[in-house]
Order: structure tokens, then sequence, then C-alpha cells
């Protein structure tokens, strides 16, 4: 979508289009790339979920920038979505252990282990399915592209966030 595109939607007021626009942004960016790889790896799909979920909860405030507001962007998405709140809590430890262990390390830490199957979270045995956590993830983005149709809130930072992008793109 061109950003004089983007402009007409906003004018028009069509939330539906928009909210199409950003489950197709998070599909082509994210999503799919993991899906149509022939060489999935646990690791590989929580880098991504890692970025999907700071990116999502931009948009669900309004944020030009996450600079300084990393731990604050996963905090606020755990208790935003319900599906993965188990993830938020204890301290921080999924962004300490593996957001910034992946981005920082290239592993997780505290002794978690990425796996591609078995329950999303087993908090016991330290283990996080990484294709359940994305496909969760996937879910979460077409929630918030359905929230955007009615929640003024959302629609205003959505436009916060968008009209940033655009900002960024000259």
């Amino acid at each position: 979508m061109t950003v004089g595109r983007y402009r007409e939607l906003v004018k028009a007021n069509d939330r539906e289009a928009l909210g199409r626009f950003i489950v197709e942004r998070f599909d082509e960016r994210y999503f799919r790339p993991v899906s149509d790889s022939n060489s999935k790896h646990g690791f590989a799909i929580m880098a991504v979920a890692c970025l999907v979920i700071e990116t999502l909860e931009s948009f669900y405030e309004g944020r030009a920038d996450t600079k300084g507001e990393s731990k604050k962007m996963f905090r606020d998405f755990f208790n935003r979505n319900s599906a993965l709140s188990s993830f938020g809590k204890r301290n921080d430890w999924f962004f300490t252990d593996i957001r910034c262990g992946i981005l920082h390390q290239a592993e997780s830490r505290g002794g978690w282990k990425i796996q591609r199957k078995g329950p999303l979270l087993d908090e016991h045995n330290k283990t996080i399915n990484a294709t359940t956590f994305l496909n969760q993830l996937q879910k979460a983005v077409a929630q918030y592209a359905a929230e955007l149709q009615s929640d003024e809130t959302i629609w205003k930072n959505f436009c916060t966030k968008v009209d940033a992008i655009c900002t960024n793109c000259r």
C-alpha cells in the first residue's frame, strides 16, 4: 500500500480496508516467510514472534518508536492477550530469557528450550512450542484488525503509528 492510498482510506474512514492492510502487512513480513519456509527452526520462529509482539503492541499504543520501551511493550502485550498471558507472568522472564536471549546472544537463557512440538508452554520442563506461539500471534493480529473497526482509541493509535511509518518513508 502506498502512503497516498493509506491517506485516502483514512479520509474515507475505511477501517475494514485498513484492517485487511494490517493483516496483510504482518502476513507478508512475518508469518508467510516462516510458514513458506522448508527449513523452519524454533529459534527463527521465536525471533519473528518477538518482532511481531513489539510491532503489534506499538500499533495498539500508537507509538512511533519503542526505543527504551521494549520491556514495557512485552508486558503490555501479554497483559492484553489472554491466549499468551501466561508468558507475561513471573518477572519478565520471557522478555529476558527469550526475547533478549535470542536477539542479543542467539540463544535462549534460563534453561528455556524452544521446540516445534508439545504444549504451547511447559513451565515445568521450560519449553515453548514456537509454532503454536506464532499461530497465536497470527490470531492476535486478526483480533487487532477486528478491534480497529470499532474501537476509537485503537483507531486513533493506529493512525498515529501509521503516520509515523509514512514519515519514515521519506
